[in-house]
């Protein structure tokens, strides 16, 4: 069942991209614009400004990094999960969802942060510099590293753990409790379940979140960096905004974790439920097969008896014939042609006129 927890990871975690990418960019502006002098009075301005601007492409800018990255992440993340949880000693325990949640927010960071890096900076140029710096991930990566070597390129690694570890958690917990409650919960459960569980899961997270989109964002196109690490982040933006930038983007992000975690929990929902159906058919249909083998052989066997049995009366009746009286001969022929014989269980028993006839 491994390989199908990455397959149904890939495709989940590709359908809820589609669908929350523009969400994403909208927060990241958010989260990373001047407090001073901000420019989007909230979401709903940030969406009007960006579909003026740039119309559905700035929605979608940056979204070949998380795309190129989102198979493995969302692989790793639902194959982590449900591996670790189902070799835990109380698989359907919710303990055995929190540890197996926390393992995979941490072994997806590692991957995750330089695409949510590269994701960030491509969403952010032409906002900052007035025209496109990087044609795609690869290039911005790739001048990352030029200008900050491998540490450079995993900038925000330390947030992303940190974000990741208690939000996938929380994530598979609620999701798990939620479909509890239904017995036979359906397609419009499922969406409402995944979309909860992803909302839920960002409410204790966004604070962490802010924090990283800074540090990546920092520095970016060779300009000056602002913060030394992740606690120094966290001190000046807490300094310069006050508590209000624990929550920045939170509108935003609620708004696309709905509609993105809800259409990736059907999407890995509704293929591990094929695989079983159809895994499970496949197992009736090689029952069904060796029944009819089986039926088959006995056939076979019934039959390789029945013709040695006719061939020994054929015998028997030549030979009563050449050496026997007729009496004998009329015995032979009436287990031959009256079929006074019968097979069961393979043992050979007589019917009842047969055993009248010897009787008399």
């Amino acid at each position: 069942m491994s390989a199908v927890d990455f397959v149904a990871g890939c495709l989940g975690g590709c359908a809820g991209l589609i669908v929350g990418h523009p969400f994403d960019t909208i927060k990241v502006h958010m989260q990373t614009q001047d407090p001073k002098n901000p420019k989007y009075r909230g979401a709903f301005h940030c969406l009007k400004s960006l579909m003026a601007k740039e119309s559905f492409r700035g929605l979608y800018r940056g979204m070949s990094s998380p795309m190129v990255g989102v198979s493995a992440i969302n692989a790793i993340v639902f194959g982590v999960y449900g591996n670790v949880q189902r070799v835990s000693s109380n698989p359907d325990s919710y303990m055995s969802h929190f540890l197996a949640g926390s393992v995979a927010g941490f072994a997806q960071s590692i991957i995750c942060s330089p695409m949510e890096l590269a994701k960030t900076q491509l969403q952010l140029q032409t906002h900052k510099l007035g025209a496109a710096k990087f044609n795609g991930p690869t290039q911005c990566l790739s001048y990352v590293y030029q200008c900050e070597g491998v540490r450079g390129m995993f900038r925000g690694l330390g947030c992303t753990a940190a974000r990741d570890v208690p939000g996938f958690a929380s994530y598979f917990v609620s999701y798990e409790f939620l479909m509890r409650l239904k017995n036979e919960p359906g397609i419009l459960y499922t969406l409402f379940a995944g979309g909860t569980a992803g909302a839920f899961s960002w409410m204790f997270t966004i604070p962490i979140d802010v924090v990283k989109s800074r540090l990546q964002a920092d520095g970016m196109s060779g300009e000056r960096k602002m913060y030394d690490g992740m606690v120094d982040c966290f001190r000046k933006s807490y300094q310069t905004e006050g508590s209000a930038f624990l929550t920045r983007g939170l509108s935003s992000t609620l708004l696309r974790a709905f509609p993105m975690n809800a259409v990736c929990f059907l999407v890995v929902s509704e293929t591990l439920k094929y695989w079983q159906n159809h895994n499970t058919h496949s197992t009736k249909t090689t029952v069904k097969q060796t029944k009819q083998i089986n039926a088959a052989h006995d056939h076979w066997d019934w039959e390789h008896k029945r013709r040695i049995m006719q061939g020994f009366l054929h015998f028997g009746a030549a030979f009563s014939d050449a050496i026997c009286t007729s009496e004998i001969m009329e015995v032979a022929h009436d287990w031959y042609d009256n079929n006074k014989i019968y097979f069961s269980n393979n043992q050979i028993s007589f019917n009842t006129n047969y055993e009248k006839y010897l009787e008399s």
